[in-house]
């Protein structure tokens, strides 16, 4: 079974490295295009938002979304996953839906769009069955209409920032964090190594605030909306600004409270297991 595992890694890495092949022949083309719309508003500080990891928490998305639109940033990314775990599905995708203007698929999304839940633990699979259930056609399919990465120069003369749930070898399977067995948290060092042209990447899927560099390679991770795992109950989203000129950047890791009780309430009503309620009261 690990070896075939191994083998399905190395054919889903192949496709990812040819994907970025393709992407970097027309690399400058696009950011020639990028200076050019920066050129025409004189702005050098371009602000982000990252989200990640909503799991049908409409609680703590109505508290985000309130405070992002407060922060009015030039572009507002979502790392995927909106659905799974919670008792708000349907409402979820509408706001994500029209929130975001860059989004990339998450694991959660991809198996509803799909319809297979066979990479999935029991309850997870339990909540997605339920999901399922909950939605329409025409959600399932907005579900996994988004690509597995995103790619732009953010607007910048040097260097670029790739976005995708999981990691760029297996965006909806691998995890990266250091408090994984190494091999997820060495692999982001095998990543920056291997897809040199990237200089930022944002990753999604551990529902862990995270940043950490290598070689001047950053990668941050906004830990998530609906279903934070660090120990502390509070939404999670990123802010991120760099300055065009200087090339200088900063960031921020923000923590909201929102009425989880509420949320545990849905989620006991509608008869769902104690373990995900619990986990979401302490945020583990």
């Amino acid at each position: 079974m690990l070896e075939l595992l191994l083998q399905d890694d190395s054919k889903q890495f192949q496709k990812n490295k040819l994907f970025f092949f393709f992407y970097f022949i027309f690399f400058d083309k696009i950011l020639l295009l990028g200076l050019i719309i920066n050129s025409l508003v004189d702005k050098s500080m371009i602000n982000l938002v990252i989200f990640s990891d909503v799991h049908s928490n409409l609680e703590a998305l109505n508290v985000v979304t309130d405070s992002i639109k407060d922060l009015s940033p030039d572009i507002i990314i979502y790392l995927g996953d909106t659905v799974g775990y919670g008792p708000n599905p349907k409402e979820c995708i509408e706001i994500v839906e029209n929130l975001a203007q860059i989004h990339v698929v998450g694991n959660h999304d991809y198996a509803i769009w799909k319809d297979n839940f066979k990479y999935f633990n029991p309850l997870p699979k339990i909540s997605l069955s339920w999901t399922k259930s909950q939605l329409s056609t025409r959600e399932k399919q907005l579900l996994g209409s988004h690509p597995f990465f995103s790619i732009f120069p953010l607007f910048i003369s040097e260097g670029n920032a790739m976005f995708v749930h999981g990691s760029p070898r297996r965006p909806l399977r691998d995890y990266v964090s250091p408090d994984l067995p190494s091999w997820s948290y060495n692999m982001f060092f095998e990543i920056t190594r291997e897809f040199t042209e990237i200089d930022f990447l944002f990753l999604g899927h551990t529902h862990k605030p995270l940043h950490i560099v290598n070689e001047g390679k950053h990668l941050l991770n906004p830990g998530s909306v609906g279903q934070p795992r660090d120990n502390n109950p509070k939404s999670s989203f990123l802010t991120f600004k760099i300055n065009e000129k200087t090339k200088e950047f900063e960031y921020e890791h923000i923590r909201l409270e929102y009425d989880v009780d509420l949320t545990c309430k849905k989620m006991e009503e509608l008869g769902f297991h104690h373990f995900l309620i619990n986990r979401l009261k302490k945020g583990i």
